[in-house]
């Protein structure tokens, strides 16, 4: 662990301490910040995928099951798929159970509700990622098998051991689609169940998000896992400091 990943550590763990010595804010600014989370995450998440709705209009969707005039169908199940894996994940949070391949396929399965032939199942061909090349289709069981009953170092900080399991999955890239939706949600659930804030990747994050997955690619032989560390680490010491402030 270098220096800058190191001293973002202890930052989180200070501020997450912190935060647990405040008194619970009231009720009604905690359910406000819920719902905005809910809001900006499924919106966010789902421009990263080339969604067309506007923060507005999910808004609208979501709690007015409005169906805004002049914008895909898809887009409008993308939206309700991502609120219906959120749910799925905090019950999973609530339960502090683990992630396993059962519970991977049932997010899938929740979230893609657009593309139900393809839902809660490995994908069974080969394909290339603006020329990345992800697991081949006939090793995708015996990897997710690995990723999934790995134990991370007990040494290790949660948010070192969540950035690396979240790279190994966008690396194997199991499914055909919701591949980053899905690793985004887990890093969210890992987080959770070790008392830390869940976190957006904003679009101003997004050039460091990408970045810390082509490093980890390792197309140039130098695989590195700690730019992504560190951007988890930036992106909970936001979030704690959203909170510090409610």
């Amino acid at each position: 662990m270098d220096e800058q990943l190191g001293r973002l550590l202890r930052e989180v763990d200070r501020k997450k301490t912190e935060l647990n010595e405040r008194s619970r804010p009231a009720p009604e600014v905690v359910e406000s910040h819920q719902e905005r989370f809910l809001y900006e995450s499924v919106f966010l998440n789902n421009t990263m995928e080339g969604n067309q709705l506007t923060a507005d209009e999910v808004e609208l969707v979501l709690k007015e099951d409005a169906v805004i005039a002049g914008k895909p169908l898809s887009d409008h199940m993308m939206v309700f798929g991502y609120r219906n894996a959120m749910r799925l994940a905090d019950s999973y949070v609530e339960q502090q159970r683990r992630i396993g391949e059962y519970e991977l396929f049932m997010l899938h399965a929740r979230m893609l509700i657009d593309k139900p032939e393809m839902a809660g199942e490995y994908r069974a061909y080969n394909l290339m990622i603006k020329g990345h090349r992800p697991t081949s289709h006939e090793k995708i069981a015996q990897k997710m098998a690995q990723l999934v009953e790995a134990q991370p170092p007990e040494y290790a900080h949660t948010i070192e051991s969540t950035a690396f399991f979240h790279l190994r999955l966008a690396k194997i890239h199991p499914f055909g689609d919701g591949n980053g939706r899905v690793g985004r949600l887990i890093i969210n659930i890992m987080l959770e169940q070790a008392q830390l804030p869940p976190v957006i990747i904003r679009i101003e994050d997004r050039p460091a998000y990408y970045a810390a997955l082509n490093a980890y690619d390792g197309l140039d032989g130098n695989r590195q896992v700690q730019p992504m560390q560190v951007l988890l680490a930036e992106l909970v010491i936001r979030e704690l400091d959203i909170l510090l402030a409610l």
